[in-house]
């Protein structure tokens, strides 16, 4: 837990960021061995750096989002392994991190398989259910809010989703469209209001199956939970975590709207939308930033979808996408809080725009962005990462991985705070690529600060 100091609402941003990252630094680990302890410092020491954009040995190359899937899969495991056997996860992903000694730790990514089946989650399917065993998990999209929502959902967010999302979402939770309107009670008279739904059968089967789902979880998370701590034990430190966030927009479209109706609704229901967005900003801050204290989160982890070059236009990101995911990123970096935002697709023609953001608000880690225009227009300022290619990774050959790695590492060279990152996830690579990406930045010896 994060405890703020008594003087904190008097800090800077940039201050408060220091103490939680000081926080996160300074864990307690019980470590292997004396190596692992060196280790450990040498690599957090190099991620804290590169975090407040000072010049490091070389360049950390972060293995974790690409590589997550891969080093269970070159071990014999499945997409129905990652959902519905954590225990086989633990060894794979220690081997993994012993064998190839990356810059951070490389962890699994896993699904509650158990959990989502007792629900009835019916907007994905997944390994050992709808899917072959050998996939891991898919998104159904669709409109789970209709147009006409809108309004209804503007006015009360949280109640929409208790009352209508969720029932549509999880098929054992239709109980739940019958829960009492909360902010309704206020008298004595009201206890009637609050219990009744309380004992219609319907809302008391989806309250067991909530029940049992978390017993589920729990089971799930104390298992996948000891690798982690493992890790660290070992030598190796994650990249400072963070509370999974969403911009406005993009939770709109990917949640409830769909990609088709969201983009429709810029044209058919612009103010709906814009107002359905500016909704969304506090139902989202107050609770992540209370979450980041809880559990010690330096930062909020957010994948950017639909504000991408390919999906609209600049003059409608700047209308319909930036003002809300702004609001938000203001409301984490006030609170010391580091935005680290996987950017999907291209944001070429975003990158002014997005500099506007406070220095070390944002850890920008690209797909298919001009890496030399982020160097130009964020290096310096933002912490940045990318961009191999995940075709490189799967179907490439070493030798042009090596290339477009050793062109990166010569393009930031001279530009404290960037990390060598993936494009995307990918299933498949070699354990050549593995070895060709991580020797790419130790290969050439950074500058190191003035003493």
């Amino acid at each position: 837990m994060f405890v703020k100091p008594d003087n904190w609402n008097e800090l800077h941003p940039l201050e408060k960021r220091k103490l939680r990252l000081d926080h996160w630094q300074n864990q307690p680990v019980e470590f292997v061995s004396p190596e692992a302890e060196a280790n450990y410092t040498a690599r957090i020491n190099r991620i804290r750096k590169t975090y407040d954009i000072e010049p490091v040995d070389h360049i950390v190359a972060d293995l974790s989002m690409g590589a997550s899937e891969y080093m269970l899969r070159r071990k014999g495991l499945n997409g129905k392994d990652i959902l519905y056997h954590p225990e086989k996860l633990h060894d794979p992903v220690m081997a993994f991190n012993l064998e190839f000694q990356p810059d951070t730790a490389v962890n699994a990514f896993a699904y509650p398989g158990p959990s989502m089946d007792i629900l009835g989650f019916s907007t994905y399917q997944w390994g050992g259910r709808q899917l072959p065993d050998d996939q891991t998990i898919q998104m159904i999209e669709g409109e789970y809010m209709t147009a006409a929502e809108y309004k209804e959902f503007t006015a009360d967010p949280t109640g929409f989703f208790l009352r209508k999302y969720i029932p549509r979402m999880f098929s054992e939770l239709g109980g739940l469209s019958m829960l009492p309107n909360f902010p309704q009670v206020a008298e004595s008279v009201d206890v009637m209001t609050l219990s009744m739904p309380f004992g219609m059968p319907p809302v008391q089967a989806a309250l067991k199956k909530l029940m049992a789902a978390g017993e589920k979880t729990l089971e799930f998370m104390t298992i996948t939970g000891k690798t982690g701590p493992a890790l660290a034990a070992n030598g190796f430190p994650a990249m400072p975590g963070g509370l999974f966030c969403k911009a406005p927009f993009d939770f709109l479209g990917d949640t409830l709207r769909g990609t088709k109706g969201i983009l429709t609704d810029m044209y058919r229901h612009p103010n709906e939308l814009l107002a359905a967005c500016e909704a969304y900003v506090p139902v989202l801050t107050g609770p992540i930033i209370q979450q980041c204290d809880l559990l010690g989160f330096p930062g909020v982890m957010m994948p950017l979808h639909k504000g991408a070059d390919g999906f609209m236009s600049l003059d409608q990101f700047k209308k319909f996408y930036w003002p809300t995911f702004k609001a938000i990123l203001m409301a984490f970096y006030e609170e010391g809080l580091t935005n680290a935002l996987f950017v999907e697709g291209s944001y070429n023609s975003r990158l002014e725009t997005i500099a506007e953001m406070p220095e070390k608000s944002c850890y920008w880690f690209f797909d298919q962005t001009d890496m030399r225009q982020v160097k130009e227009i964020l290096g310096g300022k933002h912490i940045v990462g990318g961009n191999v290619p995940a075709s490189l990774m799967s179907t490439g050959s070493t030798e042009d991985l090596r290339a477009y790695c050793d062109d990166l590492v010569e393009l930031f060279a001279d530009t404290p705070g960037f990390v060598m990152n993936f494009g995307c996830g990918f299933e498949w690579t070699t354990d050549e690529k593995i070895i060709a990406y991580r020797d790419s930045v130790r290969q050439v010896p950074m500058p190191v600060a003035a003493v």
